[in-house]
């Protein structure tokens, strides 16, 4: 049976119109009867022929791929160069191993043809095409093979400390939103496994707490790593071209590590805008390189790092008027964080 959603958050991606028909496999919108199914329980609020050709090729062979479904192997392993020995040295490991393990079938081919042992040289031939063709696969897993330690080696020559660092960011942002004296209403677009939402102060917010994907893979990480924490989520699949919210909404829109790989950059920001309130903080994380960056490390950043993106940068220049006291933080040597302010 039918539960009548009349709603001062959601609207109809179809119609704008903001009530609904809910059940726990679907939601009908009762302006314009187009119906939205759910995934285990959660709704996909957008219409599938109006995605943009990269957000669907990201959700379809990144994110509800391989990189998605062992994301929590995946992402540490891309920013590996960058990280801190104590906190990398698992995947430092694993990746010797790896290459080893190539560069010993590689050798062992040479050796079985040098000797004419060619059926030994067929097996191995046949185990390093194999490798290499499971590496292809993920582009930025193979140019990770031989960019990671040149990268770690030319980024541990020279320390590199912000003018303004990620966590001061955060407390520039938080620090208003402890005195607001009501109740917030936090978005997080493109979450993917909430993890950021979670871990960067906004949960120490007096605050109700919505969060949209596109990935069904990466929103079902979001869903678990939420219940185990206890915290309520509004869990909404949706596209950040056109979220599924209405204007004037929420009091903090954030986004970490989306905005740049989506199709129009310009048009998720102007929708992130749109649905913050008057006065609302915009805050995201995306890519950008820091200006003292060597060729290998540009390299690595192109390769591996941005390689899904579609920009390189934070794009100040195609925001909407709406948006004053924009910051650009160059926060690590290879991410910015931005914070806007929306005017009203």
């Amino acid at each position: 049976m039918a539960t009548e959603l009349k709603s001062s958050k959601y609207r109809c991606p179809q119609c704008s119109a903001g009530d609904f028909a809910v059940t726990t496999t679907r939601w009908r919108c009762t302006g314009c009867g187009q119906s939205f199914a759910c995934a285990s329980g959660i709704p996909r609020l957008f219409v599938e022929d109006r995605l943009g050709a990269q957000d669907r090729k990201l959700r379809d062979t990144f994110y509800d791929g391989l990189f998605g479904r062992l994301y929590q192997i995946t992402m540490p392993a891309i920013v590996m160069p960058v990280r801190p020995l104590a906190i990398s040295w698992p995947y430092w490991i694993a990746y010797g191993v790896m290459v080893g393990l190539i560069l010993g079938l590689a050798a062992g081919l040479i050796s079985t043809l040098i000797t004419g042992a060619f059926a030994a040289a067929a097996l191995l031939f046949a185990a390093l095409a194999l490798i290499l063709w499971l590496l292809s696969r993920q582009s930025w897993l193979l140019h990770l093979m031989w960019v990671a330690v040149p990268a770690w080696l030319s980024l541990s020559r020279k320390p590199w400390a912000p003018s303004e660092s990620f966590a001061a960011v955060h407390e520039r942002a938080l620090a208003p939103l402890r005195d607001a004296g009501r109740r917030l209403q936090i978005l997080d677009v493109s979450t993917g496994s909430c993890n950021s939402l979670y871990r960067h102060g906004w949960m120490a917010l007096d605050a109700d707490y919505t969060a949209i994907d596109l990935s069904e893979t990466m929103l079902k990480q979001g869903s678990d790593l939420m219940s185990a924490a206890g915290v309520p989520v509004d869990l909404v699949l949706g596209d950040a071209m056109e979220l599924p919210f209405q204007d004037d909404r929420f009091d903090v829109v954030l986004s970490y590590g989306a905005v740049n790989g989506l199709s129009d950059p310009a048009k998720a920001i102007a929708e992130m805008a749109r649905v913050a309130r008057p006065g609302g903080t915009l805050l995201f994380l995306d890519e950008q390189m820091y200006d003292a960056a060597t060729p290998v490390e540009r390299a690595y950043f192109m390769k591996v790092l941005s390689s899904h993106n579609v920009i390189h940068h934070c794009p100040v220049e195609d925001f909407p008027p709406s948006l004053t006291d924009v910051r650009v933080s160059q926060v690590y040597q290879f991410y910015y964080i931005c914070t806007a302010r929306k005017a009203g």
